[in-house]
């Protein structure tokens, strides 16, 4: 019995995540019984397994991000300096949102309501930390706290991208503009010179 209600809880994920994946993040044009027809299950189920349509679609979310995260692995020039291998990534980072906007408010959104030590948020401060470790693989606390700094400042710009320009002079729905917010960031944030020691 167990194993069958595994099954049918995996099946909903796999739905969940095929719709969620061809409506391109529109969650509106997702229902319940739409997920619960595509699993092949009761709708009854899903509330089971899950409750709300909500947390279900965080589990989706949660996974396709991860499975994203999981296979991201920038190929960085080793000439550059760690700011710039740092404002490469972070501009990375930025695109993603960006190309994946419905998605990522979703994952953001739930990692502030329901913060752990495994969300996307703490993966992509671990990720910004891996690129300014020094050479000797110490990173500082104060690099820490900067890598936090940026991510929180980078989600606050992509939740308020339509109005990042009234609030600091950059479109962020530009690219342009929004690289040079980037570079502006880690500037202020980690020096503008090089930190490679």
């Amino acid at each position: 019995m167990i194993k069958k209600s595994d099954e049918a809880k995996q099946a909903i994920i796999r739905a969940t995540t095929d719709l969620i994946m061809q409506s391109n993040g529109n969650m509106d044009e997702i229902t319940t019984r739409m997920i619960a027809e595509k699993a092949g299950v009761g709708v009854g189920l899903i509330n089971y397994h899950f409750q709300t349509k909500d947390n279900l679609v965080e589990v989706c979310v949660q996974k396709i991000i991860d499975d994203v995260t999981d296979n991201f692995r920038p190929q960085l020039n080793s000439n550059l300096n760690t700011n710039e291998r740092l404002k490469s990534v972070v501009k990375m980072v930025a695109d993603f949102l960006m190309g994946n906007q419905a998605l990522s408010r979703i994952s953001i959104l739930a990692d502030q309501a329901r913060p752990a030590v495994n969300d996307n948020t703490m993966k992509t401060i671990k990720g910004l930390t891996a690129v300014i470790v020094n050479s000797d693989g110490v990173l500082r606390k104060s690099d820490k706290f900067s890598a936090f700094a940026l991510t929180s400042v980078l989600q606050s710009a992509f939740l308020r991208k339509d109005m990042t320009t009234e609030i600091c002079g950059y479109d962020f729905n530009m690219k342009e503009q929004r690289d040079s917010f980037i570079d502006l960031m880690v500037d202020k944030l980690f020096g503008s010179g090089d930190t490679n020691e």
